[in-house]
């Protein structure tokens, strides 16, 4: 039985109806009218060091961007540089506004630039293919909830459609654009990009279909105790259990809240949270390059922020801000991570993280 998310079909979230936003007629939300601004005065105050370590952290990063708004690291230039304005939108730094627009506006246009204008994919100039593409994906949907401009919407209108074309049968995504195979952690990407298209009205039945599937996808790849196999009925394996488990916990986690799963008693949600705020501290004191760091807490950032539980945030966030600024260069980029990344990824993975209580974007609001 496929479950069905409670994902608002027009793409309007909670937030946006007890704000009384309005939209264009299209079930787009004018995010700049009047959340934004009303975001940048609510949003929860960050300790001073921190936020001149962000502050450092965003300047540093802007100068890792090329002329053509890319951002690249090695064979990766999509996501990366979908990460990098994340980062920047996590900062109130829009393609319109903000201190680093200009920035922004490069991202934003070098990402519309490299999508494919037949099949919609943003991921074949990334070795991280439908990683990329997943992260593409979300960033153009923050940005069209932010300014819903035409060309924005087009390219993730064809964006959405090739995630719904790449849907394998069990439900899931994998490295490549075509239905075969499947693992959580491009899984989790595609559904995040989903659920931030839908939010922006893009994506439809079709999307609250593919979201279902996905549901049930990363309920066959839970082993009951909290932990996730890296495909369905996997058994296991490394990246199952302790702190090497936190990216594949954090994902399926993400995946099912991201979906409209909020229930502590949720047979698979509530033994992946206990699994987090069991090993997570574990993992944030291990080497950068090890048990995919960075990866592993982006979504495990995210899990806290959303939880049932109000405490699991203020436990996680007590641990990983400082344990991630200290992880921050004098120069003001995070040079340590994954075997495969470079310091552009790092730090827009630190910087998003670090501003997670902005509030500002709306996939990260509760």
């Amino acid at each position: 039985m496929v479950e069905t998310p409670s994902v608002g079909v027009d793409g309007t979230t909670n937030a946006e109806l007890a704000l009384g936003a309005p939209s264009d007629g299209h079930g787009v939300f004018c995010f700049s009218s009047v959340l934004l601004p009303l975001l940048l005065v609510l949003a929860i105050p960050l300790p001073a060091v921190e936020q001149e370590q962000i502050d450092r952290g965003l300047a540093a990063l802007v100068k890792l961007q090329a002329p053509d708004g890319t951002v690249g690291d090695g064979g990766n230039s999509m996501g990366p540089t979908a990460l990098f304005g994340m980062a920047l939108l996590s900062g109130g730094h829009t393609p319109t506004r903000g201190l680093y627009r200009e920035a922004s506006a490069r991202c934003l246009k070098a990402v519309i630039a490299h999508q494919d204008p037949v099949t919609g994919y943003l991921g074949q100039a990334d070795a991280g293919r439908m990683y990329a593409h997943g992260f593409a994906t979300l960033y153009l949907a923050e940005c069209a909830g932010m300014a819903p401009d035409q060309p924005v919407r087009r390219a993730l209108e064809a964006a959405v459609d090739l995630i719904h074309r790449s849907q394998n049968h069990e439900g899931g995504w994998r490295y490549d654009p075509v239905p075969d195979q499947a693992d959580i952690s491009v899984t989790i990407c595609e559904v995040m990009a989903l659920r931030a298209a839908n939010n922006v009205g893009v994506g439809g039945q079709a999307t609250q279909e593919a979201i279902g599937r996905a549901v049930a996808y990363v309920r066959s790849c839970a082993n009951g105790d909290g932990s996730f196999s890296y495909q369905a009925a996997g058994g296991g394996g490394w990246g199952t259990n302790g702190p090497e488990g936190i990216p594949r916990a954090a994902a399926g986690s993400m995946a099912l809240m991201g979906s409209g799963i909020a229930d502590a008693g949720d047979k698979t949600l509530g033994p992946a949270l206990r699994f987090l705020r069991k090993n997570f501290i574990a993992h944030l004191g291990g080497a950068a390059g090890e048990n995919y760091f960075w990866y592993g807490q982006y979504y495990t950032a995210q899990a806290m922020f959303h939880s049932p539980d109000p405490e699991d945030w203020n436990r996680y966030w007590s641990v990983a801000a400082p344990a991630i600024a200290k992880r921050q260069e004098p120069s003001g980029v995070w040079l340590k991570g994954e075997a495969q990344s470079g310091p552009a990824y790092n730090t827009a993975m630190a910087l998003i993280i670090l501003q997670i209580p902005n509030n500002y974007l709306p996939i990260f609001q509760r």
